[in-house]
């Protein structure tokens, strides 16, 4: 999986060098600072946050330190964060689809077929129940069947880099009968746009739990 990583890392890195020295410096060196700034317990400081120019996002596995990916793609909808710890975090609409470099991964989550993954702030109008599938490498098991419900939760307003941000919370409530796993996610979204600033996300069975917050939104 480490291969994995450096070889996502690679690609990565060869799509920036190819817009020539200086962007490849710039984010060679935006990794470095992602990597500095996840020592210690506490959350990530402003200026930890501001010394970085491109868009990042925090996340904390398993309540440890608070750590800095920052944005390599951004496409249909796909975001893909990573940082020179070889951690991959890809990203659909502020749900998880897939982790690298972690001790326990999340290898795939895609749509039953014929249907699609929801967006999180389809909560907004109500509830959403569909079924989705997902993949853990080092368990083995694929295909894993799991049956989710959207559901709105009421306004909350959630705290980031000292700026308070409206937001609408959204439970996700999954249910996998294959492994006996069952989990509640919940997503702190826009209520204008549903963008997601903050989640807390479980991604494997084994316990990895994921919590994220938008330092830098991109754009």
């Amino acid at each position: 999986m480490r291969r994995s990583a450096v070889l996502a890392l690679t690609l990565v890195l060869a799509g920036c060098s190819s817009s020539g020295p200086s962007d490849f410096l710039q984010f060679y060196q935006a990794l470095r600072q992602g990597v500095a700034a996840s020592f210690g317990s506490a959350r990530i400081t402003k200026a930890q946050a501001s010394a970085i120019a491109y868009a990042s996002m925090g996340y904390r596995l398993n309540s440890g330190a608070e750590q800095i990916v920052v944005l390599a793609t951004d496409a249909n909808g796909e975001q893909l964060w990573t940082s020179a710890a070889h951690i991959v975090i890809l990203t659909h609409g502020g749900r998880i689809t897939r982790t690298v470099g972690l001790e326990h991964d999340v290898s795939g989550v895609t749509p039953k077929a014929g249907q699609q993954l929801p967006d999180i702030a389809a909560a907004f109008k109500g509830t959403v129940t569909y079924t989705r599938m997902e993949d853990f490498l080092d368990i083995p098991a694929y295909g894993v069947a799991l049956v989710c419900t959207l559901s709105r939760r009421g306004a909350q307003t959630v705290l980031i880099l000292g700026h308070a941000i409206a937001t609408i919370r959204i439970d996700e409530t999954c249910r996998g009968v294959d492994l006996k796993w069952s989990f509640t996610d919940s997503y702190w979204a826009d209520p204008d746009t549903g963008f997601v600033w903050r989640s807390h996300q479980h991604i494997n069975p084994k316990g990895s739990v994921i919590d994220t917050e938008i330092l830098r939104p991109p754009g």
